[in-house]
């Protein structure tokens, strides 16, 4: 098969990406997809770089923004709720994905694909700024997003009860933006958790003590 042949089925596997629904409801409703959330990580990417005091590449990270969800195009979305109380379906998402990828980069030219699995790699692993900078935005894009839909996503909330939706979604991954010291961060995360908070009040939801 010619690159060019390659390259166009390649970019049919991006448009995948359009298909798969997140367990995250749109403002009017209708799940947000893969690419929904891909497109509001990279505006948020431009939105919060010039606030932060760490150096790092600013088209790198836009680029990790672009394959950091790839893998689901193939795989499929888990919730994060789910994985977060089956640790067991959290590794079989992994390595669902880890051979996504390995097949995406198979049908790639070597050039392009290897550029893209290394991309991939660098994200799930978190060794860099960049990929640790990218993962904290990308949890606070969808924090905002669960509080976008009617005050917040209700289901969640009557599903698991006693504030688990505020634990899995915020608390839990306050070491993401913790461990990074970005002023920038602290703040877009207090501001989501209080959202968070008033969304449930208004919906008679209670944090546990």
């Amino acid at each position: 098969m010619s690159d060019v042949l390659k390259i166009l089925e390649f970019m049919s596997t991006v448009e995948k990406l359009c298909l798969v629904n997140r367990d995250n409801l749109l403002s009017k409703g209708g799940f947000e997809s893969d690419s929904d959330h891909i497109m509001k990580l990279m505006f948020l990417i431009m939105a919060v770089y010039p606030y932060l005091k760490t150096k790092a590449d600013y088209t790198r990270m836009l680029e990790l923004a672009l394959v950091h969800d790839l893998a689901e195009s193939i795989a499929g979305d888990v919730p994060l709720i789910d994985s977060f109380h089956n640790p067991d379906l959290k590794e079989q998402k992994r390595q669902a994905e880890q051979k996504a990828m390995e097949e995406i980069k198979a049908k790639l030219p070597p050039q392009i694909g290897e550029k893209v699995y290394s991309l991939f790699m660098e994200y799930e692993e978190r060794k860099t700024i960049e990929s640790r900078l990218v993962k904290a935005l990308d949890v606070i894009d969808a924090n905002l997003q669960a509080n976008l839909y009617n005050d917040g996503d209700v289901r969640y909330w009557k599903e698991y009860g006693d504030g688990d939706w505020y634990y899995c979604y915020a608390l839990s991954k306050k070491e993401v933006i913790s461990n990074l010291g970005e002023e920038i961060l602290f703040e877009l995360e207090e501001a989501l958790i209080k959202l968070s908070k008033d969304n449930m009040q208004k919906h008679n939801i209670f944090l546990k003590d």
